[in-house]
């Protein structure tokens, strides 16, 4: 099973699109360094979940992985939700656009389920506001 490639199928389109907004946003993937604990910088944190992997197939050069996203957008409190609406849409819309992907006999195959959220969230204490979204997917690594 190669965990890296199912996990860059999710992680290089997005560290893309939250590259490409204005201002650009710091994308933190697992085991990446965090922003700093009380960070009042709006930021995005990323966990890839892997659930059941190398269900049994016929041939041996074919792994498939389940798992879960995890999507987190960090956004200033108190400035309304515009903002983290708009980091909340990056998200989905790229998780939408990995299920464009089509079967072929190479690479990673990707797809998500359905995705669940935005949920909205914030601590008195918190100087950030939170969106999240989830959803599970289903991957393929094809030799």
């Amino acid at each position: 099973m190669n965990y890296q490639k199912i996990r860059a199928k999710v992680e290089n389109p997005l560290l893309t699109a939250f590259g490409a907004l204005s201002p650009a946003v710091p994308v933190f993937f697992d085991n990446i360094t965090a922003a700093p604990l009380n960070s009042t910088t709006e930021y995005v944190r990323v966990n890839v979940t892997f659930g059941l992997t190398n269900d049994p197939t016929l041939t041996s050069s074919i792994d498939n992985a389940r798992g879960a996203i995890v999507i987190r957008c960090f956004s200033k409190k108190g400035e309304g939700p515009a903002r983290n609406q708009t980091l909340i849409t990056t998200a989905v819309d790229v998780l939408e656009t990995l299920n464009d992907s089509t079967k072929g006999t190479t690479g990673t195959y990707f797809k998500v389920g359905s995705i669940e959220g935005p949920s909205f969230s914030s601590t008195e204490n918190s100087p950030l506001f939170m969106g999240r979204v989830e959803t599970s997917y289903v991957a393929t690594v094809l030799s």
